[in-house]
């Protein structure tokens, strides 16, 4: 099978962890990258992708809890703030 057709084949299954459509499960994931930066004293560019991260994560959930249907990937989200 050719490499392209896999992946066709893949996109036509895209079968969702139900944690993934569950705000909650974000918010969860959000808390516990913010608890993680707290942590990182000798390294502030860590902390700093661990709160955005964080960030990324309650804006899913807000999307989730707006009704979205789809989870996107943050990159292809549009940013609307920034803590």
């Amino acid at each position: 099978m050719l490499a392209g057709q896999g992946l066709r084949n893949l996109e036509k299954r895209r079968v969702v962890d139900p944690h993934m459509m569950d705000a909650d499960y974000f918010r969860e994931q959000a808390e516990r990258g913010r608890r993680l930066a707290q942590g990182i004293v000798n390294r502030p560019d860590i902390a700093r992708q661990l709160h955005d991260m964080a960030w990324d994560y309650d804006e899913i959930a807000d999307h989730l809890e707006a009704g979205a249907d789809e989870v996107r990937h943050p990159e292809l989200m549009p940013q609307e703030r920034r803590d």
